[in-house]
């Protein structure tokens, strides 16, 4: 009876085993589209391109801004935000060398801009300047960036309402490719409308930038090119096709791509770099170990059943890490997936704990809240028959 029982609660591991294993890969991998839809749309009736959850444009060939790359140079981004609780890339520019040169996002109702420095030591550090209150509400706004001799400085609707002196946003960093609505080096779509884009090779005076704001306003895109050395300026007025015409001639245009993609994907991006420790780091790791406390658990208890539970407990953390590795490893070729080595680590410690479980006394604890022995003493003990006293009926003497 006792080897029926075993056989049974052997299948019925098997069967959970196989069902957390398959639950963890979907969960890992979700949704498995290595090309999916490119999620861009022109909006019916007026200029500009709607940004789905999952979309992003970019310049086919680099953004050219001649002059000193120390020089002064200016940058206007024309949007509605769709979601005041997102967290996304609205514009970058990169290279291959340096894949996020400089970067406006959304941050919650926060504006942020980043630009990556090299120290005296030719390291590389990120600059950052934030401000917090400009999303309040899903509302068409003009953002304005002009960097000079006197700093960075940035306005909303025409109004100063940061100025920052060690920025030093200059055109070195808009020399190059620029990718709209999503991170060149991570899956960070933004939802929103575009409406407009302007990058001039000067340092707008406020008076400009006012003005600039009356026009984007009324008319949907700026004028006198040549007072303000223009560079590129996209009022999306095309309504139609896959192409963001520049209006600065012989300047480089934006394409629509039919499919979604992030230009240099990270592959197991180091975890000490780029860490923010906020409650969306915390609360991403509590998935990802919890998550796999009970594959470590369950798979331990399966192979404790035909060998030692110590050898059990190694073989199970090396089975949660490989499922892991795998995990990551085929999130890179995902658009829609990061690939980090935070959540190898962080799966890999619920793995442990889960294994830890099925440690002599913690195992047998644990099965008995479920009314069940200990599998260790079903496959690990000797049967032990007591010995019978004698009836003294059968030995009168």
């Amino acid at each position: 009876m006792t080897h029926i029982d075993n056989t049974i609660t052997r299948r019925l591991f098997s069967g959970l085993c196989l069902c957390l294993l398959a639950g963890i890969l979907v969960a890992g991998l979700w949704p498995f589209t290595p090309r999916p839809h490119n999620d861009v749309s022109w909006i019916a009736n007026q200029n500009g391109l709607l940004f789905g959850e999952h979309g992003s444009i970019l310049s086919p060939g680099p953004l050219r801004v001649d002059g000193p790359p120390d020089g002064p140079c200016s940058i206007e981004l024309w949007l509605q935000p769709g979601l005041i609780d997102d967290s996304n890339t609205m514009l970058a520019f990169q290279t291959p060398e340096t894949p996020l040169q400089f970067g406006i996002r959304q941050n919650n109702d926060a504006l942020m801009l980043t630009r990556q420095a090299v120290d005296s030591n030719h390291r590389p550090s990120e600059r950052l300047i934030y401000i917090k209150g400009v999303f309040k509400h899903a509302m068409p706004l003009l953002i304005t960036v002009t960097s000079g001799a006197n700093g960075t400085a940035v306005y909303l609707n025409g109004n100063l309402i940061q100025t920052s002196a060690d920025f030093g946003l200059t055109r070195h960093e808009l020399n190059g490719g620029i990718v709209v609505g999503n991170s060149p080096i991570a899956d960070d779509s933004w939802s929103g409308v575009l409406r407009g884009i302007g990058i001039y090779n000067q340092e707008l005076t406020s008076d400009q930038v006012r003005r600039d704001f009356d026009e984007w306003t009324d008319h949907g895109q700026p004028s006198r090119f040549e007072d303000k050395n223009a560079v590129a300026v996209y009022s999306f007025a095309e309504r139609s096709g896959t192409v963001v015409h520049n209006l600065v001639p012989s300047a480089v245009d934006l394409q629509i791509p039919d499919h979604y993609l992030v230009l240099y994907p990270p592959f197991l991006t180091a975890f000490w770099k780029g860490t923010t420790w906020g409650w969306g780091f915390w609360k991403n790791a509590l998935i990802n170990v919890g998550g796999f406390v009970p594959l470590g658990f369950c798979f331990c208890v399966y192979f404790s059943q035909s060998m030692p539970v110590r050898r059990a407990l190694l073989l199970t953390i090396v089975f949660g890490f490989a499922v892991s590795l795998l995990i990551e490893v085929t999130q890179y070729f995902l658009p829609t997936r990061d690939s980090g080595s935070w959540d190898l680590i962080n799966n890999t410690l619920g793995t442990i704990i889960g294994a830890l479980m099925c440690l002599p006394g913690v195992m047998a604890r644990t099965l008995a809240r479920f009314g069940i022995g200990s599998l260790e003493d079903n496959y690990s003990k000797p049967t032990v028959t007591a010995a019978m006293p004698p009836n003294p009926l059968q030995n009168p003497s």
